[in-house]
């Protein structure tokens, strides 16, 4: 693993180049991944980028687990369901101290915001936005984000993405309503120094957000983190979207579903993941 600390950046080692049996240390320069320069602060800062493999899993898991899986497992970077009135787990272990704690061991971190979901998302999530309000709580997860993640020690310019489950495309007004969702949420986020990523199925969001994506009208996510359990971990080739899109290291896709992985010792049940994408800042990381 090559880490690069510029203004607090990290470079994992690219899965590009395990694909491809490379070895050498991946070399990039500072990105700002936006799909509205205009509306990004000047002073946010550069982002961490993690290339390679992740894991996600509903509770964060203990520091003693993370520590027996760090360097046993293909895995540098663990998500964290961080905030968020649909989350559906508790997290004790959720903490600063937990959060500085595995990030010095070299975790990366993936922040997951579970809010609102769509009225016509296929599932029983009770909390849900319509398009009549979809602006207007977009806008309020969001800000609760920022202070969620601000209570963790996620600095500014970390990217932080919200969990948008597969719903019926079939109904028009539910469709309206995730992009205007998706917007609020990226401009408050940008507003407050923040990245903002979004997590999608392949059939249902990727391909709204994807229809949208040079529209003046909506603002587009800065990376995007995609579920298609194929078992395929190529960030490219992705049948819902062009690759020409979320091209700079704005992409992750959760490429396998539920599963028990033991390393060291310890199992959990993980989805797996792939990245070239955003993630958390974190003080000394």
């Amino acid at each position: 693993m090559t880490l690069r600390r510029g203004p607090v950046m990290a470079v994992l080692v690219s899965l590009a180049a395990v694909l491809t049996g490379s070895t050498a240390a991946a070399t990039m320069s500072p990105v700002s991944p936006t799909a509205e320069p205009e509306q990004v602060p000047v002073a946010m800062p550069e982002p961490t980028i993690a290339q390679g493999l992740g894991f996600d899993t509903c509770t964060a898991p203990s520091v003693a687990a993370l520590q027996a899986w760090w360097g046993t497992s293909p895995y540098e970077t663990v998500n964290i369901y961080f905030g968020g009135l649909n989350r559906g787990c508790r997290q004790p272990n959720l903490t600063p101290e937990w959060v500085q704690s595995v990030t010095g061991i070299g975790w990366g971190l993936l922040p997951t915001y579970m809010g609102h979901q769509p009225s016509c998302m296929l599932g029983n999530k009770p909390h849900r936005f319509t398009e009549a309000n979809a602006s207007s709580i977009g806008t309020s997860d969001a800000e609760d984000a920022v202070a969620q993640a601000q209570a963790l020690g996620l600095l500014s310019g970390s990217a932080l993405y919200a969990d948008v489950e597969h719903y019926d495309r079939t109904d028009s007004s539910c469709v309206n309503a995730v992009r205007n969702y998706v917007s609020a949420w990226v401009r408050t986020l940008h507003a407050a120094e923040y990245r903002a990523g979004v997590y999608v199925h392949q059939n249902s969001g990727l391909i709204d957000l994807s229809a949208v994506y040079d529209s003046p009208d909506h603002a587009r996510p800065d990376a995007v983190w995609m579920a298609r359990w194929d078992g395929n971990p190529a960030l490219t080739g992705w049948p819902t979207a062009p690759d020409s899109q979320w091209s700079n290291h704005q992409r992750a896709k959760q490429y396998l579903g539920d599963h028990d992985e033991t390393w060291g010792g310890v199992t959990i049940n993980i989805d797996s993941d792939s990245l070239d994408a955003p993630i958390a800042t974190v003080a000394g990381r």
